[in-house]
């Protein structure tokens, strides 16, 4: 996988016989993902990036992302508007295989835009619910297993059950310590 910023082959979808629509990746310059799409949207281009909440938040910049840093998805008809495209401020190039820009399915973006919440945020790590099995798979009690009691998504914590002397007693630990048994 490489990104391209030279000539294109074939288009990947055709609709009755003409080049349809398809959904591609793109290379954007560091840290410029909404630059360019605001650059496409202004083409007339349709554009999809999908952002997460950081964890744990970044010391610098905001705490909401994109999903695919420096990658940004776009709804083109190509080859027709590769060159506007790839003239966009904030695009660097096209992820290609075999030398052309390769088409994902719908499905893809479909499936990504069906995990935002209402506020358009993806969020990552919301699995953890109240008497899930977890596995701690780091810090002093790496290895074992407890069961969910609370999430503290304040402070990016969970308080899990375990099982110790024979008793079930509680322990806070970082949420990215756990992971679903």
């Amino acid at each position: 996988m490489g990104p391209s910023g030279g000539a294109i082959g074939r288009p990947e979808q055709q609709l009755n016989g003409a080049p349809a629509r398809a959904w591609y990746v793109v290379q954007t310059k560091r840290h410029r993902e909404m630059v360019a799409q605001r650059f496409l949207e202004e083409k007339g281009i349709g554009s999809y990036l999908p952002r997460v909440i950081q964890w744990p938040r970044p010391v610098v910049g905001s705490e909401i992302g994109p999903m695919f840093p420096s990658y940004l998805f776009v709804c083109a008809l190509l080859p027709d508007e590769f060159a506007r495209v790839m003239w966009t401020p904030g695009v660097k190039a096209f992820v290609s295989f075999g030398g052309w820009p390769s088409a994902l399915g719908a499905e893809v973006v479909d499936y990504l835009r069906s995990q935002e919440a209402p506020d358009g945020l993806i969020r990552c790590g919301q699995g953890l619910a109240q008497k899930n099995e977890v596995r701690i798979v780091a810090g002093p009690f790496r290895g074992l297993t407890a069961i969910v009691e609370q999430r503290l998504p304040a402070r990016e914590r969970v308080r899990v059950l375990m099982d110790i002397l024979q008793r079930q007693t509680p322990v806070e630990l970082p949420e990215k310590w756990v992971r679903l048994a």
